[in-house]
């Protein structure tokens, strides 16, 4: 049986792929307001859903999250295929490859929230959290919004590999939850 993938993974995996609702739903061959509701309810129009997964899979996404029957997902999220940690550097070629560690647009999606909210709750201005989604690197307001996005149980993955300059794996996922009845985002 195939699992169906939460909201905030869809809209993970949309951001990591930096695609629009409107693109997304041509080149998937769903409809743009099946996207909208499936990325924006915990209603499910599972064959939708599946279909969706199908797209990003088949662009280099890994979904993440562990299901327990009669539970909720938790540690939902979504990634670059990648290995967990460093590899040789021919093995590294298939593999989709991210010029910034952080995925600051991606963070944003899997919480739901607009770049106002963010930049009020991480004590930025709107115009840096947009830059920083759009990759650029200025220190201490990238490690303003890491603080804010952890703080919010945001997990970042990836990994970097020295010798390019890349970076491998990056993702984000809700904070896993190490037992099943406790309270979680996820």
């Amino acid at each position: 049986m195939r699992i169906p993938a939460p909201a905030e993974a869809l809209r993970a995996a949309r951001a990591l792929n930096n695609l629009s609702q409107r693109a997304v739903a041509e080149q998937a061959g769903v409809s743009q307001k099946a996207l909208s509701f499936i990325e924006n309810t915990s209603n499910l129009l599972i064959e939708t859903n599946l279909i969706l997964v199908d797209f990003y899979v088949s662009r280099g996404i890994r979904f993440l999250g562990e299901a327990s029957i009669g539970f909720e997902i938790t540690g939902v999220g979504a990634k670059w295929a990648a290995p967990d940690g460093p590899v040789p550097g021919e093995a590294l070629r298939p593999l989709r490859a991210s010029d910034v560690p952080v995925p600051f647009k991606a963070a944003r999606a899997l919480l739901g929230k607009k770049q106002e909210e963010v930049a009020a709750a991480a004590g930025l201005t709107v115009p840096a959290v947009k830059g920083l989604e759009a990759g650029k690197t200025w220190v201490d307001s990238s490690r303003a919004l890491v603080r804010y996005y952890e703080s919010e149980g945001v997990e970042f993955t990836g990994w970097g590999d020295p010798s390019s300059g890349k970076f491998y794996g990056v993702g984000v996922r809700l904070h896993r939850r190490n037992d099943r009845d406790g309270a979680s985002r996820s």
